[in-house]
């Protein structure tokens, strides 16, 4: 009889913390996401590996500002997710961008991902002038 009291005791402690975890990232405030995309940026900045990830529907040009940041300088830019991105993929995201993006801004000494996404939103309007004008 112990025996099945102290599993039952275990069970209902396993079963109370699964719940207590689900109401905490139902309630937008799941940690995790952020702190393994901060620690998966440190680690791809160590091995001077540059990175941007891109969510959401892609912008005109994408393509382009992709081709343009890894042939000047290296960055790669990656759609993690499209038209529906959950939040913890969001917080990913945007904790990875926050410290890549910063390493990479110090690095070149500018904002190499604003010039290069005005180039190529540019380039796009130039190459797709009836489309640009709707």
């Amino acid at each position: 009889m112990r025996k099945f009291v102290r599993n039952l005791v275990r069970v209902v402690a396993v079963a109370a913390l699964v719940i207590l975890l689900l109401a905490w990232d139902s309630s937008g405030w799941w940690p995790l996401p952020s702190a393994f995309g901060k620690h998966d940026a440190h680690n791809d900045i160590s091995r001077g590996h540059y990175k941007e990830l891109g969510y959401g529907l892609p912008f005109l040009g994408s393509d382009e500002y992709a081709r343009l940041l890894q042939e000047r300088y290296g960055i790669e830019f990656h759609y993690v997710d499209f038209c529906t991105v959950s939040k913890s993929r969001r917080d990913y995201s945007d904790a990875y961008n926050q410290v890549s993006m910063a390493a990479a801004e110090s690095k070149f000494g500018r904002n190499v991902f604003k010039e290069t996404y005005d180039e190529a939103v540019k380039n796009w309007k130039f190459a797709h002038p009836a489309k640009a004008a709707n």
